[in-house]
């Protein structure tokens, strides 16, 4: 006899949500478009970043380590100017881009290799935070309609944010509530029950200290706001991001997870739809 059918996954309790790339546009964008303009190799910038940590100066601002100033504009310039990463990301370039073994690409560029690339930190920085200002227009009125739910539902549906971020200047524009900015800001922060900031707790994803923190401030949120709760665990909660690392770390922990690709949102609210059964607009049939 054919073994029974599984029983369904229970609905997640927390739908727990990045910002950047998810609820808002990607910043990945700011940078794929700098580089296509000023004719880098594609994702030079992404590989820099990455490959900087964990001591890098995006990350050590992400962590809320050193402040957002012209110090951190040098060192982000530095770690961008690296050449001897330079020198590893363009041989593997070249072998992709040719198509030959890495290494015959690894015999030309031993002695043959373009000049770094000169780039602007600063001005790509600012660049990537104007444009992860706009709403996804997929997935940010998904999110209004999971608050009206959450704010319906008696502490059944808790809306989360996790999200790397860095702590902007005192009295910048984005934190002026009396601009469009500001108040994008003011609204974006209001529709999450507990929203945890990688710059504000020190920590930062793909770190697995932060998911656990995470889950315990939901655990805290809930039993203080519902009488009786007992919290959350990992194993509650679907999380969106659009990085894979910071995915596969979710799930090592017991969280579901939601890849968001680039300009693709669109997908992932229908897949949200599946995973929890709300009409969220995505088109997808929810179970309700």
């Amino acid at each position: 006899m054919p073994p029974p059918p599984a029983n369904p996954p229970s609905r997640p309790r927390v739908i727990l949500f990045d910002i950047g790339g998810v609820c808002v546009v990607s910043p990945l964008q700011a940078i794929l478009d700098y580089e296509t303009s000023h004719s880098i190799p594609p994702n030079w910038i992404n590989h820099s970043i990455a490959a900087s940590a964990p001591s890098g100066a995006w990350q050590q601002l992400e962590r809320g380590d050193i402040p957002l100033d012209a110090s951190f504009f040098r060192a982000f310039k530095a770690d961008l100017s690296d050449e001897p990463r330079w020198r590893v990301y363009y041989t593997r370039h070249l072998a992709r881009s040719r198509k030959e073994k890495l290494s015959d690409a690894a015999e030309e560029t031993a002695y043959n290799v373009p000049a770094v690339p000169d780039i602007d930190a600063e001005w790509l920085y600012w660049e990537m935070m104007r444009c992860s200002r706009r709403p996804d227009p997929h997935m940010y009125p998904a999110l209004k309609r999971l608050r009206a739910i959450a704010d319906e539902s008696e502490g059944r549906v808790i809306v989360a944010a996790l999200s790397n971020t860095s702590i902007w200047p005192p009295g910048h524009p984005y934190l002026d509530e009396g601009t469009a900015d500001g108040r994008q800001h003011r609204e974006l922060r209001g529709m999450f029950d507990v929203f945890i900031s990688s710059a504000h707790v020190g920590m930062r994803k793909p770190e697995r200290r932060i998911y656990e923190y995470t889950v315990t401030r939901l655990s805290e949120f809930c039993k203080t706001k519902f009488a009786g709760d007992e919290g959350v665990r990992a194993g509650d909660c679907v999380f969106l991001d659009d990085i894979g690392a910071n995915l596969r770390v979710a799930r090592e922990l017991g969280m579901r997870t939601i890849k968001v690709e680039l300009g693709r949102a669109g997908k992932a609210v229908v897949e949200l739809e599946r995973v929890t059964g709300f009409d969220l607009g995505g088109g997808g049939r929810a179970r309700l």
